[in-house]
């Protein structure tokens, strides 16, 4: 069993006692999906428990490395502030038995830089990412007639984990990524990354890579927003 949380091996014990608990999975989830970070007495409000019960819940969840504190000042400026809970952003892998993906995926962006300039390279990456969510599209819908809808996509990518949600905007619709489930490559190889996960979006929604336009990324802004105009 490989248990790993960015890299740092963790006690599956320790996963197991964590996640055991059907309360405490629910009270992730809501930590992971709420907009702002949250207090003890917030969530035992929300789920029915003693706010001494829900801290405990809470500082479980911090020790997995998936949720981090802070502290919010109260309105008047005065008193103590309140500890607070919010997503740390890192990802807990678990596989049975040991992989080691990541790693092969530096080595194959490593010699892709050393064999294409990288514009080339980003090209071809892009091509690649069209493709496969060409595919999807395909899967979702039995043909590759029609668009697919905001909609429909941003719930394809949250079940993948991009933490995506979108917006229907007068120019075009507006896809933001909270999450790049190829962060810890996209730091690396942020040109070849991105314009795979640029053209994926493409070929899933059926529009034309000259049709997107990326405004932000994970690396420099902590999420990926692109908009995507109508024809």
């Amino acid at each position: 069993m490989d248990v790993r949380k960015d890299g740092t091996n963790r006690s599956l014990d320790t996963l197991g006692e964590v996640f055991g608990d059907p309360t405490r999975s629910s009270i992730l989830k809501y930590v992971l999906d709420a907009e702002v970070p949250v207090s003890a007495a917030e969530v035992g409000d929300i789920f029915g428990v003693h706010r001494t019960v829900a801290r405990g819940h809470l500082e479980k969840l911090v020790s997995t490395g998936l949720v981090k504190t802070g502290k919010r000042t109260p309105v008047t400026g005065y008193g103590r502030p309140a500890k607070t809970y919010m997503p740390s952003g890192e990802r807990l892998v678990v596989m049975l038995p040991p992989r080691r993906y990541e790693a092969l995926a530096r080595l194959l962006m490593h010699i892709v830089r050393g064999l294409l300039p990288t514009p080339m390279a980003a090209q071809h990456a892009q091509a690649a990412g069209y493709e496969y969510g060409v595919g999807v599209r395909e899967e979702m819908q039995g043909s590759l007639h029609g668009h697919l809808s905001p909609e429909a996509t941003c719930a394809w990518l949250a079940q993948e984990g991009y933490a995506a949600h979108c917006e229907r905007g007068p120019d075009g619709d507006v896809f933001i990524f909270d999450n790049c489930v190829y962060r810890e490559i996209a730091a690396d190889q942020p040109e070849i990354a991105c314009a795979f996960s640029r053209g994926m979006l493409c070929g899933l929604v059926g529009a034309e890579p000259d049709d997107l336009t990326q405004t932000n990324n994970m690396v420099a802004d902590g999420f990926c927003r692109h908009v995507i105009t109508r024809r």
